[in-house]
């Protein structure tokens, strides 16, 4: 992976948890919610979590924090 990817996955995971502490839910809240392990969603959110896996998680952990794609992806 290129430094540009790893920029992209570390500033999206970044907004992530940014969107999810905003709204006071904690990873172990949004795991339950999602039905997605908080191992995962600790490498979500830190940039760790690449590909097929996180194109199928995006989605679900989006409509939990009620983020719309287009704020989240806004200027990568």
């Amino acid at each position: 992976m290129n430094e540009k990817d790893e920029r992209l996955f570390k500033t999206l995971g970044k907004r992530i948890r940014n969107a999810r502490k905003e709204r006071n839910i904690t990873v172990a809240q949004l795991s339950q919610k999602t039905g997605i392990c908080k191992s995962y969603l600790y490498k979500i959110e830190n940039g760790k979590a690449y590909g097929v896996l996180l194109e199928r998680h995006l989605l679900p952990i989006l409509g939990m924090l009620k983020v719309k794609c287009s704020d989240i992806f806004k200027g990568l």
